[in-house]
C-alpha cells in the first residue's frame, strides 16, 4: 500500500512540473506589452496603485503617437507610458561596483540590451546583490525567474569587462513621492486625513520603520537589564558573601548597556536616513505639483503663502525623530517592563492591563483626538499670522505712514489674539493628559509598593523581585510621565502634514498622452459655447465663441476686472471651462498633452523674474538657446544696450521680480524669455500698456513683423497698441463685440 502511494505521488509530481520544466520562455514581441510588463513591475516593487482603466487608456492613446515601435525610440515610449503608472524613469551612468549598496527589491537598478534577433531590448532588473552574486529578474519574457548569477556572469551578459566600467542603468520612482495616492476626501476631518497620510508615509518606508522598531525592542530588553541585575544581586548579598559573581554581573551589565547604546546609534542613524527621505520627498513634490495646480483652485489662495508650508517639512522631520526614538522607547520599554513583572506573579497582570487601559485609552486616546484636532487649528492660525505679515513686509510704502502701520499693529494683534485662544483651547486638554499621565505614576507606584509587600509577606515573592519589579516599574512610570512630550511631537506632526495635505491636494490639471498634431505655422485658435463662472458663482462667459485666425492678431479690451485676464487663462488651458471646448487647430486642447501645449503657447502677464543672472531668466534650462540668438531678440526688442551697460552684462544677477531693472526692463525681459522658444501662440496681458512709446514701437514691429510664426492675442487699453491689431474684441458686461480694424 505504501508502495503504491509513493508511485501515484511520483506520477503526479511529475504531471504538475513536467510543463515548467519543458516550457520556453514566451518573448514579448510588442514595445506596448514590454513596456507594460516593465511598468506593471515597477509599480508593484514601488507600492503605487495603478487605475486599470487610465493605464488601458493610456496606451490606447499612445499608439497614434507611436505607430511604428522600433528598438531606437523604445525608451521614449516607456517614458510616455510611465506618466499613467505615476512613475518618473530616471536614466543614470554608474559602475556596478557604484551601485551595489543601492540595490534593493523596493528599488531596483534596470538595463536594457540590444536584442541581435528581435527589433525590442532584452530588459532585466537587478534585485539585490549579496556576496558577489546578483539577483536578477528578465522582464522581456512572459514567464522569468528570478536567479542569482555570480559577478563573472552579469559581467559577460553587459559585454564587459571590469565592475568599474560605466553601465546606463534605469531607476524609477514615484511621481509623487510624499502623498498618498487615494484621493483625500473632503468629507473627512483634517484629523483623519492627516492619519491616512502619516500612515502611507509609514507603508512606503516600511523597512527603514521595522528596523527602527526592531532595534526598539531590543534596546528595550537590554534597558531592563539594570533591574534584573539588581534582583540577583539582591540574592547573591543575601545568600552569600562571595565576591566573583559580582564582578561577573557587573561586566555583563556593562556588555549588555554598551550593546544597547550601539543599537541606539544605529536606531538613531536610520532615522536620519528616514528624515532626510521625507525632505527630498516633500520637496520634490512640492516642485512637482506646483506647475499643475490649476488656476481656479489657486485664486482662493495667495501662492508664496502656500509655498510657506513647505516648512511644515522641518516639524515632520523633528516629529519623526523624537516618536520613533523617544516615543517608541517609552511603549516598548512600557510593555517589556509588564511583561516582565508578570511572570513574578499574575496579580501584575492584572495591574498592567489596569494601567494599560487607563492610560492607553482614557488619557491618550480619548483626550488625544480633541487635542490634535485643536493643535491643527493652531496651526491654521500660526500661519493666518505669518501671511499678515508678509502682507506688510510686501507693501512696506503702504505701512510706513502712519495710519497703515496702526492698521497693520491692529490686525496683527487680533490675528495674534486667534491663535493664542486656539493655543490656550488645545493647552486646556493637552494638560489634562499630562495630570493624567503624573497621576497614573503616582498610583502605580504605591500599587506596586503596597502589592508586593503584601506578597513578600505572604512569600509569594521574594525581595529581589520585589526591588527588581519597583525599578522596572519605577523606569517605565518614569517614562511615561515624560509621555507628554512625544505627544505634543504627535500633535505637531499631525497638524504639519494636514498643511502638507492642503497643497498636494489641490486640483491639478489632468494629465493626457495624447498628442496634440501641430504644423509649423502658427495656430488656430477656436472657443466654441463657452461658459465660465467663478467659484463664488459670478458668471463670466455665457455661450462665448471666439475664432483667432492662424497668423491673426487680436487685441482685447475690457471694461471689467476679471474678463480678459479669464480669457486668456482658458485661450492657454490653465483654466477649464465648465462647458464648451477650447481649440487649436480643431484640437481640443483638454484632451491631448498639456506639456506639448505649454510649449507652443506662452502667456506672458506681469512681473515673473526669478532670483537668478538674467541668462538664466531667458533660457530657463533652455541651453541649446544660443548667446547670439539671445542677443538678436534683445536688440530687436530695445535691451541689449543696457545690459551691455551693466558690469556683468547678461550675466548679471537679479533678484525676484527683476531688481535692479525697473518695470519695463523686466517687462522687455519676459517678452525675450517667451519670443526666443519659438511659441506658435502669443498671450499678453496688459504689460505692453506700460511701456513708453519707443519701446513700444519696437516691441510692436517685433511682435506684428511680416511672416511670424506665432498667432498674437493681445490684452490692452492703449489706443496705439489695439489700432496695431487685425481684429478688435472688446468684453462688456452683458455683450462681447468683435470688429476688424480697417
Amino acid at each position: 500500500m505504501l508502495k503504491l502511494l509513493q508511485m501515484l505521488v511520483r506520477h503526479f509530481r511529475y504531471q504538475l512540473f513536467k510543463a515548467k520544466e519543458t516550457e520556453l520562455p514566451i518573448r514579448l514581441s510588442t514595445g506596448e506589452s514590454l513596456a507594460q510588463s516593465i511598468l506593471d513591475y515597477l509599480s508593484e516593487s514601488l507600492s503605487i496603485q495603478s487605475i486599470p482603466s487610465q493605464i488601458i487608456e493610456g496606451f490606447r492613446s499612445l499608439r497614434s503617437k507611436f505607430p511604428h515601435e522600433s528598438k531606437l525610440e523604445f525608451l521614449d515610449y516607456l517614458i510616455a507610458a510611465s506618466h499613467q503608472y505615476q512613475i518618473k524613469l530616471n536614466f543614470v551612468r554608474k559602475s556596478i561596483v557604484e551601485i551595489r549598496s543601492y540595490i534593493t527589491r523596493e528599488a531596483p537598478f534596470l538595463f536594457q540590451l540590444k536584442s541581435k534577433d528581435f527589433g525590442l531590448p532584452e530588459m532585466y532588473a537587478v534585485l539585490g546583490y549579496h556576496a558577489s552574486a546578483y539577483l536578477i529578474k528578465p522582464l522581456h519574457n512572459h514567464i522569468s525567474e528570478e536567479e542569482w548569477v555570480s559577478e563573472k556572469a552579469l559581467l559577460k551578459l553587459f559585454e564587459i569587462k571590469s565592475a568599474k566600467d560605466v553601465v546606463d542603468w534605469i531607476v524609477a520612482e514615484p511621481t509623487f513621492a510624499f502623498s498618498s495616492p487615494k484621493e483625500i476626501s473632503s468629507t473627512s476631518s483634517a484629523l483623519k486625513n492627516a492619519v491616512k497620510q502619516i500612515y502611507h508615509l509609514i507603508r512606503i518606508e516600511s523597512k527603514d520603520v521595522w528596523i527602527v522598531f526592531i532595534y526598539g525592542i531590543g534596546i528595550g530588553i537590554l534597558s531592563l537589564v539594570v533591574p534584573v541585575a539588581t534582583s540577583s544581586l539582591v540574592n547573591i548579598v543575601a545568600f552569600g558573601v562571595l565576591l566573583q559573581p559580582v564582578i561577573i554581573l557587573t561586566l555583563l551589565v556593562v556588555f549588555f548597556l554598551g550593546f544597547a547604546g550601539a543599537m541606539q546609534t544605529i536606531q538613531i542613524y536610520v532615522v536620519e536616513i528616514l528624515q532626510r527621505r521625507v525632505f527630498v520627498r516633500i520637496a520634490t513634490e512640492f516642485a512637482i505639483r506646483f506647475p499643475r495646480i490649476r488656476q481656479d483652485a489657486l485664486d482662493k489662495h495667495h501662492n508664496p503663502e502656500l509655498v510657506n508650508r513647505f516648512f511644515d517639512t522641518m516639524t515632520i522631520q523633528k516629529s519623526i525623530h523624537s516618536l520613533l526614538v523617544d516615543g517608541l522607547a517609552v511603549v516598548l520599554t512600557t510593555v517589556i517592563g509588564f511583561v516582565l513583572i508578570s511572570f513574578y506573579h499574575p496579580i501584575f497582570i492584572v495591574f498592567s492591563l489596569f494601567i494599560l487601559f487607563v492610560g492607553g485609552y482614557l488619557v491618550i486616546y480619548q483626550l488625544g483626538r480633541p487635542a490634535s484636532e485643536n493643535y491643527i487649528k493652531i496651526s491654521k492660525e500660526k500661519y493666518k499670522v505669518a501671511a499678515w505679515l508678509e502682507e506688510v513686509s510686501r507693501h512696506s510704502a503702504l505701512f510706513h505712514s502712519t495710519f497703515g502701520s496702526h492698521f497693520a499693529i491692529e490686525r496683527a494683534d487680533s490675528l495674534i489674539r486667534d491663535y493664542l485662544f486656539a493655543r490656550k483651547k488645545y493647552f486646556s486638554v493637552y494638560i489634562k493628559q499630562i495630570i493624567g499621565l503624573v497621576g497614573i505614576q503616582a498610583l502605580a507606584s504605591a500599587i506596586v509598593l503596597g502589592i508586593g509587600g503584601y506578597l513578600v509577606i505572604h512569600r509569594q515573592l521574594t525581595i529581589g523581585q520585589l526591588v527588581a519589579a519597583e525599578l522596572v516599574i519605577a523606569k517605565v512610570l518614569s517614562d511615561i510621565s515624560k509621555f507628554g512630550k512625544q505627544l505634543d511631537s504627535f500633535y505637531s506632526l499631525i497638524a504639519a502634514v494636514d498643511k502638507i495635505n492642503s497643497v498636494f491636494h489641490l486640483p491639478t490639471l489632468t494629465a493626457k498622452t495624447v498628442p496634440f498634431e501641430n504644423s509649423k505655422g502658427p495656430i488656430q485658435v477656436q472657443l466654441s459655447g463657452i461658459d465660465y463662472s467663478l467659484s463664488n458663482g459670478h458668471k463670466i462667459f455665457t455661450q462665448f465663441n471666439l475664432k483667432v485666425q492662424a497668423g491673426k492678431a487680436l487685441g482685447v479690451t475690457s471694461n471689467t476686472p476679471y474678463d480678459a485676464h479669464i480669457l486668456l487663462d482658458l485661450m492657454s488651458g490653465l483654466r477649464e471651462p465648465n462647458s464648451g471646448i477650447v481649440e487649436y487647430n480643431h484640437q481640443n486642447i483638454h484632451e491631448v498633452s498639456k506639456e506639448q501645449i505649454q510649449s507652443y503657447a506662452v502667456l506672458v502677464r506681469g512681473n515673473e523674474i526669478f532670483e537668478g543672472t538674467i541668462l538664466e531668466n531667458i533660457r530657463v534650462g533652455r541651453e541649446e538657446i544660443s548667446l547670439i540668438t539671445i542677443r538678436d531678440y534683445l536688440d530687436h526688442l530695445g535691451l541689449w544696450k543696457v545690459i551691455q551697460s551693466l558690469p556683468n552684462g547678461i550675466h548679471t544677477q537679479l533678484l525676484t521680480f527683476g531688481h535692479p531693472f525697473d518695470n519695463v526692463q523686466t517687462t522687455i525681459l519676459a517678452l525675450t524669455r517667451a519670443l526666443i522658444g519659438n511659441p506658435k501662440l502669443v498671450l499678453i496681458d496688459g504689460i505692453l500698456d506700460q511701456l513708453p512709446p519707443p519701446l513700444l514701437t519696437s516691441c510692436l514691429k517685433f511682435l506684428l513683423q511680416k511672416n511670424r510664426e506665432w498667432t498674437l492675442v493681445i490684452v490692452s487699453k492703449s489706443p496705439a497698441v489695439l489700432s496695431e491689431m487685425d481684429q478688435i474684441l472688446k468684453l462688456e458686461d452683458d455683450t462681447h463685440s468683435l470688429k476688424v480694424n480697417s
